[in-house]
Formats: structure tokens, sequence, C-alpha cells
């Protein structure tokens, strides 16, 4: 479950993580009376689960009572990636001295998870990740086996901090690790991680999500309410027709799979060879034509996505169905997108050849890593960014 800014700060306080004095609001009255217990200037930062908050206009500021009812309205009046606002988190504005980043989140090639800490954060982390990634410090971090604080330490000062700053910073990011295992979270994130001009070091921002599976265990999350419109309207869509579909932010590799651990292998070999996945989604053992069609529309749909594998196996599924429903979203679209398909099982001749018809580039005896190179290469003949080997 993706928790709001504000929720996700709550726990991150509840682990000892210092953040900004604030509160979290309906309506322009009640953020009017928090301002004015806070004291101005104020930030009014729009809580919606969708990422590009910041340059959607999602981030106001006001230094009075009339600026601050006009930013309340407009924000209240914003829909976000197709997500209206509706709260809105009302915060001391912070003097910054200097910005950083720390995360914890899953590496797709150890599914371990490992910490990273920047020396520059923001709304441009992933640009600033992207075009200096030796200045993006890794951890490591074994359940069994956590770092301690000088280990942490040794990670701050490759960051460049040093003295009462970097001690400030180890032990804020100590606490993140232990806010990651306690919370059972897939991803924490601190963007920025504020150090301000009193020498303050304060979650600016925070990203959580829980694992799914371990609601009912960390009793921090039982009021956090969830309803249907809430949901990203792609997975909101797949959930109406019973297919397992999560959306990953920043992706160009969309993926269709016959299974989860079908699934997870396609994630790894993507990574591995120079792609982003844009998606998961596994079909499981009822890959009808219908529903084969409904996932592939799904995936064609989801933002960024330039290639897609589509990799299943026909054992409880049928080849022949699940090529059907491939050509009927194929001769209906006729979709931009480079589309290659790994499939063997029953019928698998039948399928093989419907999909031959249609041009559709298939690997019929081969691996996983097989078909995404197949499927790099092909994206790399039409110039597309990130299709290069990166092992």
């Amino acid at each position: 479950m993706k928790l709001y800014e504000y929720e996700g700060k709550a726990l991150l306080a509840k682990a000892g993580i210092p953040v900004p004095k604030g509160d979290v609001v309906a309506g322009p009255t009640e953020a009017a009376a928090v301002a004015a217990e806070l004291g101005y200037p104020v930030v009014l930062k729009s809580q919606v689960l969708r990422g590009g908050r910041g340059k959607a206009g999602g981030i106001r500021f006001a230094a009075d009572g009339d600026a601050l009812v006009r930013e309340a309205e407009a924000l209240l009046a914003l829909s976000i990636g197709g997500e209206r606002v509706e709260k809105l988190l009302i915060e001391e504005r912070l003097t910054v001295a200097r910005e950083l980043y720390a995360g914890i989140t899953l590496d797709p090639l150890t599914l371990m998870p490992q910490l990273m800490i920047s020396p520059s954060g923001g709304m441009d982390i992933e640009t600033a990740a992207h075009r200096t990634p030796g200045k993006l410090y890794r951890l490591p971090l074994d359940p069994l086996d956590l770092p301690g604080l000088p280990q942490v330490i040794d990670l701050v000062l490759m960051a460049g901090l040093q003295g009462e700053e970097m001690l400030r910073v180890a032990g804020t990011v100590q606490n993140l690790i232990r806010a990651y295992f306690r919370y059972e979270a897939i991803t924490v994130e601190i963007n920025p991680l504020i150090i301000d001009a009193q020498g303050r070091v304060l979650a600016a921002d925070a990203k959580l999500e829980i694992d799914d599976s371990a609601l009912g265990r960390v009793k921090e999350t039982a009021a956090f309410v969830r309803t249907e419109r809430l949901l990203d309207p792609l997975e909101a869509e797949a959930k109406a027709g019973d297919i397992a579909y999560v959306r990953m932010g920043g992706g160009n590799v969309g993926l269709v799979s016959g299974g989860a651990g079908l699934g997870m292998a396609s994630m790894d070999m993507i990574f591995l060879h120079g792609g982003v996945p844009a998606n998961f989604l596994d079909l499981g053992g009822n890959a009808t034509q219908e529903r084969t069609a409904a996932a592939l529309r799904i995936v064609l749909k989801t933002p960024g996505v330039e290639g897609i594998l589509i990799n299943l196996f026909g054992g409880i599924n049928n080849c022949e169905s699940m090529a059907k429903g491939i050509a009927q979203v194929l001769d209906a679209l006729h979709p931009p997108q480079t589309i290659v398909v790994k499939m063997r099982g029953h019928s698998q001749d039948e399928g093989w050849a419907i999909l031959e018809a249609r041009q559709v580039p298939i690997v019929k005896f081969g691996t996983t890593e097989e078909a995404v190179l197949l499927l790099m290469a092909k994206l790399k003949e039409r110039g597309v960014r990130g299709s290069g080997h990166t092992g």
C-alpha cells in the first residue's frame, strides 16, 4: 500500500526521524487555522499518491492569510496524474542549507534491500542519479545482519558530510533502516532530507510503500483507509478484470507474464540488459483469450512503454487462446510499441502460427534472457534510449 506524505511522515516520526511541524487539512478554513498556529510563512503540499507532484504545481507557499486561502483553493481544484487533490499538508517553511537524498528499496538483481544516499536531493534526483551515478552511494542491507552506526557513518562520509552534520544525518539514516524493517516496507524514501539553517536534520518529504501482505501485522497502518477510486486507474482496471497488475513509474518496458515467478525472472532480465520495467503483470492460470487481450491493452496504456515482453507458458493455459488474445489487440489497435513474445506449451504450434501471421517476433524454444535480448535489440534499432546492455 502506498502512503500519502503525511502518513509516511507519521510513521517516520514514530521511528525517531524529525519531520517539519504541520498538519493535514481538507479545506481553506482548516488550512488557515493550522497556518496561524505554525506562523507564516508556510508551505502547502497537495496529498496525492502519484509522482511528479512538484512539477505539476502541487506545492505552493504562502506568506500571509490571504495568500494561504488563495493557494489552498487552487491546490484543491487540481488533479495530478488523474488523481484529484482532496487533502493538503500545511507545514512550517524550512530555511534550507542543504538537500540530500536517502532511501531504501529492493535491488532488482539481488532482491535484497539496498540503502542509497546522495549528496544531491530534490525533484530531479532520478535525473541526477542517471547523469552522475557515482554520486549515489549504496549499501546492501542483510535483514539478518543490519549495519551498525559505524557502517552508516562510512556511507555518509562518502556523501561528503562531516562533523556534527554527518553524525546527525547518520543517526537519521540508521533510524530509516529500522523504520524500513519495522514497517515491512517495499520502499522508503526521504527526498529531500534537509539540513536547515539551524543545523536540524528533517525529512522534508516522505515516500513509503508498505507490503500489502504485512498490513495486518503493521498496526500503525490500521487507520490508513483506501477506497477503489484512489487506485491507479490502470490498477483499478486490472483489478476489475481479476488481473494482477502493478504500475512502476519511469519504466520503458512493459511486461505480460504467465506466472509470478516467470514475471519476476523477466523483470530481473530486463534490468540486467539495460531496460527498466514499467509494470508487473501476471495472468496466472486462467489466461483466456479475453483476459490476455485485456492484459495487453492495460500494458499498452501504461505510460512510457516503448517495448513489451509477453512471456507465457502453456501448461494449464492454452497457447492458441493466448495468441488469439494478442492478435485481437494487434488487429484492433495496431500499436506502435515493439512487442516480443516468448511462448511455449499446450497448442504452441497453433499459437505461433497466429502470431507469425502478424509478423510478431517469437522466441519458441529459447530462454527468457534470449527474449529480453531480442526485445532490447529491436528497441535499439529504433533508437530507444535505455535499450543498451548494462551488465
